[in-house]
């Protein structure tokens, strides 16, 4: 196949997937901005309404955010990643059409959905008076697209699991879960224990955390923020990922 005909065969999945995925209105893919924006929104108002003293800066809706939204980045495309193929399986009666082709269009969709939700809920913050235009922006850039690269990557490798077994979304769920609750997020790691501070250390999520905070706070995360563990970490679950949608095509591309 052409590298044409493959760009045109991506972009059409990809105009397919946003017009279908929540009805067949033009609007319905506002929904798919909507929600992680709705859930990064509460968390951030609700807790820096129940917390107003933080350990960290002047201004807690800040601290919260810059906590949040690597959580909520790395949730929200990974786990919809994960219905790339089965969503559009029936597509496979065209001959033209690959597994690969429907995950990298929906790593697009899901890219640009990121991204949708930064810009909208970064306007909103400063619309409302909160500070969140960062001290060192080209660190900040690097932070949001580290971690959205994360996400994908970690959505790629989990199309091909949730493919081959049901239980896997259940299953990523409870891992992001476990690296919520060990990132830092409302906390600051050098709180922790010697200890779990040694292990909550392997959590990349942790990583994404401090990246994205050490642009607003001069000198943060100079004890653990390691960016070359995140994007090494990424690319190992891309890699992986890559490796079993070659390894497994025909699985995947087999009815259910």
């Amino acid at each position: 196949m052409s590298l044409e005909t493959r760009i045109n065969v991506i972009f059409a999945l990809l105009i397919r997937d946003m017009r279908t995925r929540f009805g067949r209105s033009h609007l319905g893919y506002l929904i798919a901005v909507a929600w992680p924006l709705t859930h990064l929104v509460v968390i951030v108002v609700i807790v820096s309404f129940a917390n107003s003293i933080m350990p960290l800066g002047t201004d807690s809706s800040v601290f919260v955010a810059t906590g949040v939204m690597p959580y909520i980045l790395c949730l929200y495309p990974a786990r919809m990643m994960l219905h790339a193929i089965e969503a559009n399986r029936a597509l496979f009666l065209f001959p033209v059409i690959s597994p690969l082709d429907m995950i990298i269009s929906r790593a697009i969709i899901e890219f640009l959905t990121a991204f949708a939700v930064i810009i909208v809920f970064c306007s909103g913050l400063l619309v409302a008076g909160v500070e969140i235009i960062p001290q060192n922006v080209a660190t900040w850039s690097g932070a949001i697209f580290s971690i959205v690269y994360f996400s994908i990557c970690m959505g790629v490798l989990n199309t091909v699991i949730f493919t081959l077994t049901k239980a896997w979304a259940v299953i990523f769920i409870g891992l992001i879960l476990l690296m919520y609750s060990t990132a830092g997020i409302f906390v600051l790691p050098s709180t922790y224990s010697p200890e779990f501070r040694w292990v909550a250390w392997y959590n990349p999520l942790l990583h994404c955390v401090e990246w994205l905070r050490s642009a607003y706070y001069e000198g943060y995360g100079d004890d653990m923020l390691s960016k070359v563990y995140v994007l090494s970490f990424a690319t190992c679950l891309l890699f992986a990922g890559l490796v079993g949608e070659r390894f497994v095509r025909g699985k995947l591309m087999t009815p259910s």
